[in-house]
Protein backbone atom coordinates (compact mmCIF):
# COMPACT_ATOMS: atom_id res chain seq x y z
CA UNK A 1 0.00 0.00 0.00
CA UNK A 2 0.86 3.72 -0.30
CA UNK A 3 -0.51 6.36 2.04
CA UNK A 4 -0.27 7.24 5.56
CA UNK A 5 -1.15 5.24 9.31
CA UNK A 6 -1.01 5.63 12.49
CA UNK A 7 1.74 3.10 13.26
CA UNK A 8 3.89 0.60 11.53
CA UNK A 9 4.30 -2.54 12.96
CA UNK A 10 7.62 -4.22 11.90
CA UNK A 11 7.62 -8.16 12.51
CA UNK A 12 5.25 -10.87 12.04
CA UNK A 13 6.12 -12.96 14.54
CA UNK A 14 3.90 -13.35 18.15
CA UNK A 15 4.43 -10.23 19.47
CA UNK A 16 4.21 -8.09 16.06
CA UNK A 17 0.64 -9.77 15.75
CA UNK A 18 -0.51 -9.55 19.27
CA UNK A 19 0.41 -5.83 19.40
CA UNK A 20 -0.96 -5.08 15.76
CA UNK A 21 -4.08 -6.97 16.96
CA UNK A 22 -4.28 -4.76 20.40
CA UNK A 23 -3.79 -1.20 18.32
CA UNK A 24 -6.33 -1.94 16.15
CA UNK A 25 -8.90 -2.96 18.16
CA UNK A 26 -7.89 -0.14 19.51
CA UNK A 27 -9.05 1.83 16.57
CA UNK A 28 -5.54 2.66 14.81
CA UNK A 29 -4.71 2.92 11.65
CA UNK A 30 -2.14 -0.33 11.22
CA UNK A 31 0.28 -1.63 8.43
CA UNK A 32 2.01 -4.53 9.54
CA UNK A 33 5.14 -5.97 7.85
CA UNK A 34 6.50 -9.18 7.62
CA UNK A 35 9.69 -10.23 5.63
CA UNK A 36 8.60 -13.71 5.26
CA UNK A 37 4.93 -15.26 5.95
CA UNK A 38 3.40 -14.84 9.69
CA UNK A 39 4.95 -17.23 12.24
CA UNK A 40 7.77 -18.11 9.83
CA UNK A 41 10.40 -17.26 12.42
CA UNK A 42 10.93 -17.97 16.22
CA UNK A 43 7.19 -18.17 16.66
CA UNK A 44 6.75 -21.50 15.10
CA UNK A 45 9.79 -22.47 16.46
CA UNK A 46 9.52 -22.52 19.96
CA UNK A 47 8.44 -25.34 22.48
CA UNK A 48 5.00 -25.12 21.84
CA UNK A 49 4.22 -24.43 25.80
CA UNK A 50 2.01 -21.89 27.15
CA UNK A 51 3.60 -21.79 30.77
CA UNK A 52 4.16 -19.72 33.71
CA UNK A 53 8.17 -20.39 34.21
CA UNK A 54 8.07 -23.29 36.39
CA UNK A 55 11.69 -22.79 36.37
CA UNK A 56 11.93 -18.97 36.59
CA UNK A 57 11.64 -19.71 40.29
CA UNK A 58 14.72 -20.28 40.93
CA UNK A 59 16.11 -17.06 39.48
CA UNK A 60 13.67 -15.09 41.79
CA UNK A 61 11.58 -14.11 38.65
CA UNK A 62 8.73 -14.18 40.39
CA UNK A 63 7.28 -10.82 38.68
CA UNK A 64 7.49 -12.87 35.40
CA UNK A 65 5.54 -15.85 36.74
CA UNK A 66 2.89 -14.36 38.00
CA UNK A 67 2.62 -12.18 34.97
CA UNK A 68 2.97 -15.11 32.66
CA UNK A 69 0.47 -17.58 34.59
CA UNK A 70 -2.29 -14.74 34.41
CA UNK A 71 -1.38 -14.29 30.84
CA UNK A 72 -1.39 -18.67 30.79
CA UNK A 73 -4.91 -18.27 31.82
CA UNK A 74 -6.08 -15.59 29.56
CA UNK A 75 -4.96 -17.10 26.04
CA UNK A 76 -6.49 -20.51 27.37
CA UNK A 77 -9.75 -18.65 27.78
CA UNK A 78 -9.45 -16.58 25.28
CA UNK A 79 -8.40 -19.41 22.28
CA UNK A 80 -9.92 -22.34 24.06
CA UNK A 81 -8.99 -24.79 20.52
CA UNK A 82 -5.65 -23.46 20.77
CA UNK A 83 -4.05 -23.20 24.15
CA UNK A 84 -5.18 -26.68 26.16
CA UNK A 85 -3.87 -26.90 29.71
CA UNK A 86 -2.37 -30.27 29.80
CA UNK A 87 -0.67 -32.24 32.82
CA UNK A 88 2.84 -32.39 32.86
CA UNK A 89 4.91 -34.94 35.14
CA UNK A 90 7.37 -34.36 37.48
CA UNK A 91 9.64 -37.52 38.23
CA UNK A 92 12.63 -37.06 40.86
CA UNK A 93 15.50 -39.62 40.95
CA UNK A 94 17.75 -40.41 44.26
CA UNK A 95 20.14 -38.49 41.99
CA UNK A 96 18.84 -35.55 40.75
CA UNK A 97 20.73 -32.55 41.60
CA UNK A 98 17.04 -31.38 42.74
CA UNK A 99 15.97 -33.23 45.69
CA UNK A 100 11.87 -33.63 45.73
CA UNK A 101 11.64 -31.29 48.62
CA UNK A 102 12.96 -28.41 46.69
CA UNK A 103 10.49 -29.33 43.63
CA UNK A 104 7.90 -29.78 45.79
CA UNK A 105 8.24 -26.01 47.47
CA UNK A 106 8.65 -24.85 43.47
CA UNK A 107 5.55 -26.10 42.50
CA UNK A 108 3.77 -24.80 45.65
CA UNK A 109 4.66 -21.43 44.98
CA UNK A 110 3.72 -22.07 41.55
CA UNK A 111 0.32 -23.15 42.41
CA UNK A 112 -0.27 -19.93 44.58
CA UNK A 113 1.20 -18.15 41.71
CA UNK A 114 -1.33 -19.34 39.85
CA UNK A 115 -4.58 -18.99 41.65
CA UNK A 116 -6.39 -21.65 39.40
CA UNK A 117 -7.03 -24.62 41.78
CA UNK A 118 -8.44 -26.72 39.16
CA UNK A 119 -4.80 -27.39 38.14
CA UNK A 120 -2.96 -27.87 41.25
CA UNK A 121 -0.12 -29.78 41.50
CA UNK A 122 -0.33 -33.25 43.38
CA UNK A 123 2.16 -35.91 44.25
CA UNK A 124 1.81 -38.96 41.95
CA UNK A 125 2.04 -42.95 43.26
CA UNK A 126 4.69 -44.04 41.28
CA UNK A 127 3.54 -47.90 40.38
CA UNK A 128 0.51 -45.55 38.64
CA UNK A 129 3.21 -43.71 37.00
CA UNK A 130 5.62 -46.51 35.88
CA UNK A 131 2.45 -48.55 34.85
CA UNK A 132 1.29 -45.61 32.88
CA UNK A 133 5.33 -44.30 31.46
CA UNK A 134 6.19 -47.30 30.23
CA UNK A 135 9.65 -46.15 28.53
CA UNK A 136 10.66 -44.17 31.46
CA UNK A 137 13.19 -45.96 33.59
CA UNK A 138 11.77 -46.87 37.17
CA UNK A 139 14.81 -47.59 38.65
CA UNK A 140 16.36 -44.88 41.47
CA UNK A 141 12.78 -43.23 41.19
CA UNK A 142 12.50 -41.39 44.73
CA UNK A 143 9.01 -39.21 44.31
CA UNK A 144 6.91 -37.82 41.18
CA UNK A 145 5.10 -35.08 41.46
CA UNK A 146 2.10 -33.63 38.15
CA UNK A 147 1.47 -29.86 37.74
CA UNK A 148 -0.55 -28.28 34.79
CA UNK A 149 0.81 -25.62 31.82
CA UNK A 150 -0.64 -24.57 28.67
CA UNK A 151 0.46 -26.42 25.51
CA UNK A 152 -0.31 -24.62 21.93
CA UNK A 153 0.27 -24.87 18.46
CA UNK A 154 2.34 -21.95 18.16
CA UNK A 155 2.48 -20.56 14.91
CA UNK A 156 -1.48 -21.09 14.65
CA UNK A 157 -2.22 -18.76 17.32
CA UNK A 158 0.08 -16.77 15.74
CA UNK A 159 -1.53 -16.87 12.47
CA UNK A 160 -4.86 -16.52 14.53
CA UNK A 161 -3.64 -12.92 16.69
CA UNK A 162 -3.05 -11.73 12.74
CA UNK A 163 -6.39 -12.61 11.90
CA UNK A 164 -7.37 -11.21 14.65
CA UNK A 165 -5.90 -7.99 13.73
CA UNK A 166 -6.86 -7.96 10.39
CA UNK A 167 -10.72 -8.19 11.27
CA UNK A 168 -10.08 -4.84 13.39
CA UNK A 169 -8.47 -3.36 10.60
CA UNK A 170 -4.78 -3.67 10.38
CA UNK A 171 -2.97 -4.41 6.87
CA UNK A 172 -1.21 -7.21 6.94
CA UNK A 173 1.80 -7.54 4.50
CA UNK A 174 4.15 -10.85 4.16
CA UNK A 175 7.11 -11.30 1.87
CA UNK A 176 7.90 -7.74 1.66
CA UNK A 177 11.44 -6.49 2.10
CA UNK A 178 12.33 -3.53 3.81
CA UNK A 179 14.26 -1.02 1.11
CA UNK A 180 14.48 2.40 3.61
CA UNK A 181 13.30 3.81 6.87
CA UNK A 182 13.59 7.86 6.08
CA UNK A 183 12.65 10.07 8.74
CA UNK A 184 12.06 14.05 7.94
CA UNK A 185 9.32 16.48 9.38
CA UNK A 186 8.38 14.38 12.73
CA UNK A 187 7.57 11.01 10.03
CA UNK A 188 8.57 7.99 9.13
CA UNK A 189 8.29 6.48 5.65
CA UNK A 190 9.13 2.88 5.35
CA UNK A 191 9.94 2.30 1.57
CA UNK A 192 9.56 -1.53 0.93
CA UNK A 193 8.67 -4.02 -1.90
CA UNK A 194 6.85 -7.35 -2.59
CA UNK A 195 5.44 -9.15 -5.59
CA UNK A 196 3.39 -6.75 -6.57
CA UNK A 197 5.55 -3.86 -6.42
CA UNK A 198 7.13 -1.07 -4.87
CA UNK A 199 5.05 0.89 -1.91
CA UNK A 200 5.97 3.86 0.42
CA UNK A 201 3.75 4.45 3.70
CA UNK A 202 4.52 6.84 6.61
CA UNK A 203 3.91 7.01 10.00
CA UNK A 204 4.75 8.95 13.08
CA UNK A 205 5.21 5.65 14.70
CA UNK A 206 7.57 2.85 14.22
CA UNK A 207 7.47 -0.33 16.39
CA UNK A 208 10.12 -2.88 16.10
CA UNK A 209 8.85 -5.86 16.80
CA UNK A 210 11.29 -8.25 14.85
CA UNK A 211 12.63 -10.62 17.95
CA UNK A 212 15.92 -11.94 17.41
CA UNK A 213 16.64 -9.28 14.64
CA UNK A 214 15.67 -6.62 16.60
CA UNK A 215 19.85 -5.41 16.21
CA UNK A 216 20.80 -6.16 12.63
CA UNK A 217 17.24 -3.71 12.18
CA UNK A 218 18.62 -1.48 14.14
CA UNK A 219 22.23 -1.44 12.66
CA UNK A 220 20.30 -1.51 8.50
CA UNK A 221 18.11 1.48 8.93
CA UNK A 222 20.01 3.71 11.94
CA UNK A 223 17.46 3.16 13.99
CA UNK A 224 18.06 4.64 17.99
CA UNK A 225 17.83 2.34 20.79
CA UNK A 226 19.00 1.83 24.50
CA UNK A 227 19.69 -1.86 24.83
CA UNK A 228 21.20 -5.13 22.54
CA UNK A 229 19.72 -8.33 22.86
CA UNK A 230 21.80 -11.85 23.40
CA UNK A 231 20.41 -14.21 21.11
CA UNK A 232 20.20 -17.84 22.76
CA UNK A 233 19.55 -20.51 20.07
CA UNK A 234 17.17 -23.51 21.17
CA UNK A 235 16.97 -26.64 19.23
CA UNK A 236 14.47 -29.22 19.76
CA UNK A 237 14.25 -32.85 17.87
CA UNK A 238 11.34 -34.87 16.74
CA UNK A 239 11.59 -38.37 17.46
CA UNK A 240 9.30 -40.83 15.15
CA UNK A 241 8.13 -42.82 17.93
CA UNK A 242 5.79 -41.83 21.24
CA UNK A 243 7.88 -41.80 24.25
CA UNK A 244 5.48 -40.30 26.74
CA UNK A 245 1.98 -39.86 26.89
CA UNK A 246 2.16 -37.10 28.83
CA UNK A 247 4.29 -34.27 28.94
CA UNK A 248 7.52 -34.52 30.71
CA UNK A 249 10.21 -32.49 32.41
CA UNK A 250 13.35 -34.01 33.71
CA UNK A 251 16.53 -33.30 35.04
CA UNK A 252 19.75 -33.17 33.63
CA UNK A 253 23.47 -33.91 34.93
CA UNK A 254 24.33 -30.49 34.58
CA UNK A 255 21.23 -29.17 36.83
CA UNK A 256 19.58 -27.81 33.55
CA UNK A 257 16.13 -28.77 32.17
CA UNK A 258 14.58 -30.52 29.15
CA UNK A 259 11.33 -32.06 28.28
CA UNK A 260 9.52 -34.92 26.22
CA UNK A 261 6.61 -33.78 24.71
CA UNK A 262 3.87 -36.02 22.86
CA UNK A 263 3.36 -34.96 19.34
CA UNK A 264 1.12 -35.33 16.78
CA UNK A 265 1.37 -38.23 14.46
CA UNK A 266 2.34 -40.42 17.67
CA UNK A 267 6.28 -38.29 17.87
CA UNK A 268 7.78 -36.75 20.90
CA UNK A 269 9.81 -33.34 20.77
CA UNK A 270 12.83 -32.69 23.17
CA UNK A 271 14.21 -30.16 23.67
CA UNK A 272 15.54 -27.27 24.72
CA UNK A 273 19.11 -26.33 24.20
CA UNK A 274 20.56 -22.85 25.01
CA UNK A 275 23.23 -21.62 23.01
CA UNK A 276 25.04 -18.01 23.02
CA UNK A 277 25.28 -17.14 19.11
CA UNK A 278 27.25 -14.98 17.69
CA UNK A 279 26.28 -14.80 14.37
CA UNK A 280 23.31 -13.50 12.49
CA UNK A 281 20.06 -14.78 12.78
CA UNK A 282 19.68 -16.24 9.01
CA UNK A 283 23.20 -17.99 9.82
CA UNK A 284 22.36 -19.65 12.59
CA UNK A 285 22.17 -23.98 12.38
CA UNK A 286 21.45 -26.69 14.38
CA UNK A 287 24.37 -27.71 16.13
CA UNK A 288 25.23 -31.45 16.19
CA UNK A 289 26.70 -31.27 19.56
CA UNK A 290 23.23 -29.85 20.58
CA UNK A 291 21.31 -32.97 19.05
CA UNK A 292 23.79 -35.50 20.67
CA UNK A 293 23.16 -33.48 23.91
CA UNK A 294 19.57 -34.13 23.61
CA UNK A 295 19.87 -37.52 22.81
CA UNK A 296 21.57 -38.32 25.94
CA UNK A 297 19.92 -36.24 28.33
CA UNK A 298 16.47 -38.53 27.00
CA UNK A 299 18.99 -41.83 27.00
CA UNK A 300 19.70 -41.55 30.89
CA UNK A 301 15.78 -42.36 31.29
CA UNK A 302 14.71 -44.25 28.43
CA UNK A 303 14.63 -48.07 29.00
CA UNK A 304 15.07 -48.02 25.12
CA UNK A 305 17.95 -45.52 24.03
CA UNK A 306 16.70 -43.61 20.83
CA UNK A 307 19.67 -43.08 18.10
CA UNK A 308 20.17 -40.75 15.28
CA UNK A 309 17.73 -42.66 13.03
CA UNK A 310 14.96 -41.91 15.12
CA UNK A 311 14.76 -38.52 14.57
CA UNK A 312 12.88 -36.98 12.20
CA UNK A 313 12.57 -33.68 12.01
CA UNK A 314 14.61 -30.73 14.35
CA UNK A 315 13.59 -27.18 14.80
CA UNK A 316 15.56 -23.81 15.85
CA UNK A 317 14.17 -20.97 17.49
CA UNK A 318 16.20 -17.79 18.93
CA UNK A 319 15.64 -16.69 21.76
CA UNK A 320 16.20 -12.69 22.06
CA UNK A 321 17.21 -12.11 25.51
CA UNK A 322 18.41 -8.70 27.07
CA UNK A 323 22.11 -8.54 27.17
CA UNK A 324 23.52 -8.83 30.47
CA UNK A 325 26.90 -9.34 31.87
CA UNK A 326 25.84 -12.59 32.20
CA UNK A 327 25.24 -13.38 28.92
CA UNK A 328 29.03 -15.22 28.11
CA UNK A 329 28.74 -17.79 31.08
CA UNK A 330 25.66 -18.65 31.49
CA UNK A 331 22.14 -18.29 29.18
CA UNK A 332 20.11 -20.32 31.84
CA UNK A 333 20.02 -17.72 34.39
CA UNK A 334 19.95 -14.80 31.90
CA UNK A 335 16.10 -12.89 32.55
CA UNK A 336 13.19 -14.19 30.08
CA UNK A 337 11.51 -10.38 31.24
CA UNK A 338 11.25 -8.33 28.23
CA UNK A 339 11.63 -4.29 27.71
CA UNK A 340 9.65 -1.86 26.07
CA UNK A 341 11.91 0.68 24.56
CA UNK A 342 10.58 4.32 23.47
CA UNK A 343 12.90 6.76 21.50
CA UNK A 344 12.06 9.70 19.60
CA UNK A 345 13.61 9.86 16.30
CA UNK A 346 13.80 13.47 15.03
CA UNK A 347 10.34 14.23 15.83
CA UNK A 348 8.96 10.67 15.45
CA UNK A 349 8.59 7.52 17.71
CA UNK A 350 10.12 4.39 17.36
CA UNK A 351 8.76 1.12 19.92
CA UNK A 352 11.34 -1.47 20.33
CA UNK A 353 10.43 -4.77 21.52
CA UNK A 354 12.81 -6.45 23.42
CA UNK A 355 12.66 -9.45 24.81
CA UNK A 356 9.53 -11.40 25.09
CA UNK A 357 7.85 -14.73 24.78
CA UNK A 358 4.61 -16.70 23.23
CA UNK A 359 2.80 -16.81 26.36
CA UNK A 360 3.06 -12.93 27.70
CA UNK A 361 2.43 -11.35 24.02
CA UNK A 362 -0.93 -10.50 24.79
CA UNK A 363 0.32 -8.52 28.15
CA UNK A 364 3.24 -7.07 26.51
CA UNK A 365 0.87 -5.72 23.57
CA UNK A 366 -1.20 -4.15 25.97
CA UNK A 367 1.70 -1.93 27.88
CA UNK A 368 2.92 -1.03 24.50
CA UNK A 369 -0.83 0.59 23.79
CA UNK A 370 -0.68 2.46 27.54
CA UNK A 371 2.27 3.89 26.57
CA UNK A 372 1.69 4.66 23.51
CA UNK A 373 -1.40 6.81 25.21
CA UNK A 374 0.87 7.93 27.83
CA UNK A 375 2.53 9.51 24.63
CA UNK A 376 -0.20 11.36 23.65
CA UNK A 377 -1.46 12.96 26.63
CA UNK A 378 1.57 14.25 27.44
CA UNK A 379 1.90 15.89 24.60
Amino acid sequence: MNGSCDAVVLGGGVNGCAIARELSRDGMKVVLLERGTIGCGTSSNSSKLIHGGLRYLENGQFGLVRESLKERKRLAELYPDLVKMVPFYLPVYNDSLRPWWVIRLGLMFYDVFSRQPLYRSRRVNKRDFSSRFRDIKASGLSQVYVYYDGKTNDLELTRRLALDARDSGCIVREKCKVEDIIVAGGKLEIKYTDDGGKYSVETPLLINATGPWIDEVNERYGLPHNYRITKVSGIHIVVNRELVPDCMFLQTQNKRIFFMIPWEGRKTIIGTTERVEDGRCDEIKVNEDDVDYLLDCANRYLKTPIERQDICDTFLGIRPLIRDKKAAKDATSMSREYKIDVVECRGARVVHVYGGKLTTCLGMAEKVRRQIQDMDDSK
